[in-house]
């Protein structure tokens, strides 16, 4: 197995037709690599990058309540194509932002259970 061990992520590019992606690192040396993955490895890495984050969080400080958590600059709810749901993007002031699908009623559950931390 070759390891690269990476000091600081340093580009990121997209094949022309979407099918991979090519992640740039720096190594310990300062010198370039990329690791290159087909584009339906981004979905799991996607899913697996913040449990991979609480862990490092969490083995670091000793404290398992830790987990990274982005303050919101804003949101959006959005109509899909599917009629039953809603697609709301959440967004933060650095640029990341996630969508989900949701239904009506879990938004306004969500708003409802937002509603009663505030009141109590």
């Amino acid at each position: 197995m070759t390891i690269i061990r990476a000091r600081q992520l340093t580009t990121f590019s997209v094949a022309p037709d979407g099918r991979s992606v090519a992640i740039g690192v720096a190594d310990e040396e300062g010198q370039s690599a990329a690791l290159t993955l087909p584009a339906e490895c981004l979905k799991s890495l996607i899913l697996t990058l913040p449990d991979m984050m609480r862990r490092a969080l969490r083995l670091q400080h000793g404290d398992p309540s830790l987990r990274l958590v982005y303050p919101l600059a804003s949101w959006e709810v959005e109509r899909s194509t599917q009629p039953e749901i809603r697609i709301v993007t959440l967004r933060t002031s650095d640029g990341f932002h996630v969508s989900f699908g949701i239904t009506p009623k879990e938004l306004r559950e969500m708003g409802e259970a937002g509603a009663d931390r505030i009141l109590h």
